[in-house]
């Protein structure tokens, strides 16, 4: 598939607010809800974060790829890495019920976020390195 967009980056979080820039503005020429592009910039930073904090567990000699593709029925982000191979627990989707404010820690809620802005979601862990999500928004929303 050829993309519009393929940008590619060491895992290092302060790239972060670059991706997170890109992605809005890519994102924004579709004419969607100001709310809707929030969410999936929200959600391609936390996979992208999350790539560097489990796939790479932290290091900043990794490297994070982001793919932007524009289709007729959807727009298609794939986030890809040669890190650690995701387990399948940690990226399946979950009914969540309302976190008691109280209880609310950091992490574990960014798969969620990514399952419940997204239409389509796809994880493929390698059997040995790598990791890649596609997530896919109908355009048509």
């Amino acid at each position: 598939m050829n993309y519009d967009i393929r940008l590619e980056v060491r895992s290092d979080p302060r790239l972060l607010g670059l991706i997170r820039n890109l992605v809005h503005d890519w994102v924004d020429r579709f004419e969607l809800s100001h709310d809707l592009v929030h969410e999936v910039v929200l959600a391609i930073d936390e996979a992208c974060s999350n790539v560097i904090r489990h796939a790479y567990e932290g290091r900043a000699d990794g490297t994070l790829e982001v793919r932007l593709q524009e289709e007729p029925e959807y727009l298609e982000v794939e986030v890809r890495d040669q890190g650690v191979p995701c387990p399948p627990e940690c990226h399946e989707r979950r009914l969540l019920e309302q976190p008691d404010s109280d209880e609310l820690q950091p992490g574990g809620l960014g798969v969620q976020l990514i399952h419940r802005v997204f239409d389509e979601v796809i994880f493929c862990p390698g059997k040995e390195r790598g990791n890649c999500v596609t997530m896919r928004l109908r355009r048509d929303r």
